[in-house]
């Protein structure tokens, strides 16, 4: 006796392959922009901290790895200065879930005003 699959059954055999797809391709873009946004002088780094934290947090966590240089377009993106041998490690470890250079991380930087005309 042959019973259909219930519903369910036949959205998730359809919807499960295409999540775990858009998931992979998701995942590789993400380490394709890692890769190619590396920080090109390790005294300088756009740091990103997790955007659930809080402003406090985030300062904090970054002003323990270096100093703040200045703020992103984000509110979780620190720019941060520091001795090139040590950076990197202390923001990691502060909590920096990803290093960026801040010249390529577009978003880091608030867009320069529009110069006044009169």
């Amino acid at each position: 006796m042959n019973t259909p699959a219930p519903t369910t059954r036949r959205i998730a055999a359809v919807v499960g392959p295409l999540a775990f797809s858009t998931l992979g391709v998701v995942l590789s873009l993400f380490a394709a922009v890692a890769v190619n946004a590396q920080p090109r002088t390790p005294g300088r780094v756009a740091a990103v901290f997790p955007p659930w934290w809080d402003a406090a947090r985030i300062f904090g966590a970054a002003g323990s790895a270096g100093e703040i240089s200045g703020a992103g377009g984000a509110a979780f993106i620190v720019i941060l200065r520091g001795d090139p041998a040590t950076l990197n490690q202390r923001a990691r470890t502060a909590g920096a879930l990803l290093l960026l250079d801040p010249a390529l991380a577009g978003a880091c930087a608030p867009a320069a005003p529009e110069p006044a005309t009169s």
